[in-house]
C-alpha cells in the first residue's frame, strides 16, 4: 500500500512546455520578449502497482513565464499547485503537490506556418500526503527532455504540441537520492487563439505514463488558461 500511494504523490501534473510562442504564419513581432500564463484544469490518474489500483481525480492550477532571447531561443518555467483526492482501502487519500521547473529551449521555423524545436527542464517535486489521519512527505527530482512543434493556422490561431521523456528520482529522509527512478513519455497538444496582439486564450490536452519496476501509471489532464505578451 505504502509503494501504490508513494507512486501516487510522485506523478504530479507536469508542466506543459510546448511553446505557444508568437502568433501566426508571418513575421513575429520583435518586441514581445515576455509571455506570461495562468491556467487550472483537471486531473485524471489511473495507477496500477499490480495488486492495487487507484483512480483519483482532481484539480490543479498553474502560472508559467518564459523570455525569448532571439535566434529562437527562450528560458522558462512553472509552478503548478494541485489537490487530488481518492479512495483507498475505504479511506480517503488527499495529496498536495508543489511542483516547479525551470530551463528553456528553441524553436525554429522550417516552413513559413510550422516551428520546430526541443527544450529541456529541472523538474523539482514536493508533496504532502494526507491518509487515515497521518501526513507523508515527499521530495523528488529530475528532468525532462523532448520536441516542441508548432502550426499557426492563421494570424489568430495556432495548434502546438510537444513529445518528451521524464526521469524522477524520489529523495530519502535525509535529501539523498533513493537510487529508484520513475520514468515515461509524456506528450501535450493545444490550440491556442488571440484576442488582442497581447492576449490569447488556450486549450490543452496532456497524457503521461510513468512506469517502475512494479508500478505503472498513467495521467490525463485537461486544462485552459490566459496568455498575455510583453
Amino acid at each position: 500500500m505504502k509503494k501504490l500511494l508513494t507512486a501516487l504523490v510522485l506523478v504530479a501534473p507536469a508542466a506543459a512546455f510546448a511553446d505557444p510562442g508568437h502568433r501566426g504564419g508571418h513575421a513575429p513581432r520583435h518586441d514581445d520578449t515576455v509571455d506570461i500564463s495562468g491556467y487550472a484544469g483537471g486531473s485524471f490518474l489511473s495507477i496500477d502497482d499490480g495488486v492495487d489500483k487507484v483512480d483519483p481525480n482532481g484539480s490543479d492550477v498553474g502560472v508559467r513565464a518564459k523570455v525569448f532571447l532571439g535566434s529562437g531561443l527562450f528560458l522558462g518555467g512553472e509552478y503548478t499547485y494541485s489537490d487530488t483526492e481518492t479512495t483507498f482501502a475505504g479511506s480517503k487519500a488527499r495529496y498536495q503537490v508543489d511542483e516547479y521547473r525551470l530551463g528553456g529551449g528553441v524553436l525554429l521555423p522550417v516552413s513559413p506556418y510550422f516551428k520546430l524545436g526541443g527544450y529541456g527542464h529541472y523538474v523539482n517535486q514536493q508533496v504532502q500526503l494526507d491518509f487515515q489521519g497521518f501526513g507523508f512527505q515527499q521530495e523528488a527530482d529530475g528532468y525532462d527532455v523532448g520536441v516542441l512543434a508548432q502550426f499557426d493556422a492563421s494570424r489568430r490561431l495556432q495548434a502546438y504540441g510537444r513529445v518528451g521523456y521524464i526521469s524522477l528520482e524520489p529523495q530519502d529522509s535525509n535529501g539523498n537520492g533513493s537510487g529508484s527512478r520513475l520514468d515515461g513519455v509524456d506528450l501535450l497538444i493545444g490550440a491556442s487563439y488571440s484576442l488582442t496582439r497581447n492576449l490569447a486564450l488556450f486549450g490543452e490536452y496532456r497524457y503521461t505514463q510513468l512506469d517502475d519496476d512494479s508500478t505503472s501509471t498513467d495521467l490525463s489532464a485537461v486544462r485552459g488558461g490566459v496568455r498575455l505578451r510583453f
